[in-house]
């Protein structure tokens, strides 16, 4: 495996340090996670959960990073993390007022896909002084840090319940002014940041692991068996290609989880090939027919989403799966060739495929969180062919589809709108499964004639869920309006079901940090044609409030 995890000399002020920054991180974390951060600053859509992110990844950095608070090569790490969170962030987010889906889960997936490679190529370079890196130094700090990181966890998870119990504990004895000060958010988060961070220092500290030789032996182990798994999978595709019968599924996802298995598993077998391990003579030739066989695996994986895209096109899952599909290709191709090359010194050439692999994908990554390679762009696109080419039916389904795509998924459907036959093909109902296709709340809620905009703080939480998913979905109005008379508006959503002779409204009320509901009231009409004209009136903002008749039930204290 190479050079032996070694501990890291971490200076005393970084303890320090690393603690301010945790406070400062749960701060960050409990704003940007109150719905009334982004309304009080009147944050737009894609900076909404930039506050999050930076607080999540930038301090984290630090603490797998800090050896000398004044290290120049430090600070440098750590702007180009702070750099590529603002970057992936944004450009993830930049869909969120046309997408169905929350972007922050796409951004940060891919912010730990990115850092998990970079920081052991930012740490080497700390302790090297160079980029010019061993592969055994990174193999190294790639164990390390998912060793680290897993402690870590459990240190500031064991801190919070701690802090659950003593506020527990408190309340038994009427200390609940202490319980209640140490059960809030503030503190809770600020336990786990400062368990998480101090110990993840603290580990780097005294962390020296000489277990290269066990990873060694339990990645052998598993590598033989993923060998044979290998060797009777092609034997049975073998025997159903002579005998004529048919393959049930490609399986491309499950074929991509294999050949990530094996890459881990030789590498952590092999490292960085220096040292040869020695094995009898007809299982070193399985191993080295085994990797050969996996280009198999790869073409195969990539013909199964050709597949799919023949048949439908391309979609944003289909193209990450085909990057990967082709990332593994490339990588396992290299070993077979090295193999090819170099028999049984071909090991010797792992240290510098892997890194140049890890590099490229690191820059596959940044492309494709770019214009360069934008995947709802080329997705948007293929639909719009396929659409042509008659393989995909325009329906609400696609238009669903199309809108989870953000800009470039609404410039297609106007596209698609300036064919009258289409538009009317978009927005006829249909039901997926058994819920009928939503729309969004601000598509499905008209806003009354005369009233002031909904607060983007009302929209971001909505629970009108009856106005958008629903096999017979209610006509919906919102308008603003101060229903108690204490000058602040409310939010008042009413709701009109097509064969009913009633109105529901519901009324929202904004209480110091997020809307409340405060009230239900039916209005009952003789008709469906009364109701319809008191709808109308309220879309024209015609109403009076006036007081209620009956007084309110509240059980006794």
């Amino acid at each position: 495996m190479g050079q032996q995890i070694q501990r890291e000399a971490i200076s005393r002020y970084a303890y320090l340090f690393v603690a301010l920054l945790a406070i400062i991180q749960s701060t960050l974390i409990v704003l940007s996670t109150d719905s009334s951060f982004s309304f009080i600053y009147n944050l737009s859509a894609p900076y909404t959960y930039l506050p999050f992110m930076v607080a999540i990844f930038v301090p984290s950095a630090v603490s797998y990073l800090i050896t000398n608070a004044k290290s120049a090569i430090f600070y440098t790490n750590i702007l180009i993390i702070a750099v590529l969170t603002v970057w992936i962030t944004l450009w993830d987010a930049k869909n969120l007022e046309l997408s169905y889906s929350q972007p922050q889960f796409t951004a940060f997936a891919t912010l730990i896909v990115l850092f998990f490679f970079l920081l052991p190529w930012l740490q080497t370079r700390q302790l090297v002084g160079r980029w010019h890196i061993d592969y055994s130094h990174l193999l190294d700090f790639y164990i390390k840090n998912t060793l680290l990181m897993i402690i870590a966890t459990v240190i500031g998870g064991l801190l919070v319940i701690l802090l659950y119990l003593a506020s527990f504990l408190f309340t038994i004895v009427n200390l609940s002014t202490l319980s209640q000060l140490i059960d809030n958010n503030f503190t809770l988060y600020s336990g786990f940041t400062l368990g998480f961070n101090i110990g993840l220092v603290f580990l780097r500290s005294i962390f020296e692991f000489r277990f290269s030789q066990f990873i060694h032996y339990i990645a052998r182990f598993f590598l033989i068996i993923l060998h044979l798994i290998a060797a009777i999978f092609v034997g049975g595709f073998l025997f159903s290609f002579v005998m004529k019968l048919s393959i049930l599924e490609v399986g491309a996802s499950a074929i991509l989880w294999f050949l990530a298995l094996n890459i881990i598993l030789i590498n952590l077998t092999y490292g960085n090939g220096h040292h040869q391990y020695q094995r009898v003579t007809w299982l070193n030739t399985l191993t080295l027919s085994s990797i050969i066989l996996l280009n198999f695996f790869s073409l195969f994986s990539l013909y199964g989403i050709l597949v799919r895209v023949n048949q439908y096109s391309w979609s944003v899952s289909r193209l990450y799966a085909f990057s990967i599909a082709l990332f593994f290709t490339v990588i396992i191709f290299a070993y077979s060739f090295a193999i090819i090359r170099r028999r049984t010194l071909w090991a010797k050439s792992l240290g510098t495929i892997n890194k140049v692999g890890i590099v490229g994908l690191m820059a596959a990554i940044l492309m494709i969180n770019s214009p360069i390679a934008d995947f709802n762009r080329i997705t948007a696109n293929s639909i719009l062919a396929s659409i042509e080419n008659g393989k995909i039916d325009v329906n609400p389904r696609l238009a669903f589809a199309l809108k989870e795509l953000g800009p470039k998924g609404q410039q297609a459907i106007e596209r698609l709108k300036l064919n009258p036959n289409y538009t009317a093909l978009l927005y006829t109902d249909i039901d997926i499964g058994n819920e009928k296709m939503s729309k969004s709340p601000k598509e499905a809620i008209i806003i009354a004639k005369n009233s002031a905009e909904l607060p983007e703080s009302w929209w971001s939480q909505t629970r009108e869920s009856s106005c958008i998913n629903n096999y017979h979905p209610p006509h919906c109005l919102g308008f603003m309006a101060d229903i108690n008379q204490d000058g602040q508006n409310e939010v008042i959503i009413c709701r009109a079901s097509p064969k009913s002779d009633s109105l529901a409204c519901t009324i929202w009320q904004y209480q110091i940090t997020d809307w409340k509901f405060i009230d239900h009231q039916i209005s009952h009409y003789d008709s469906v044609a009364q109701r319809d004209n008191a709808w109308d009136k309220l879309l024209n903002g015609q109403f009076k409030l006036v007081p209620k008749e009956w007084l309110q039930v509240v059980p006794e204290q």
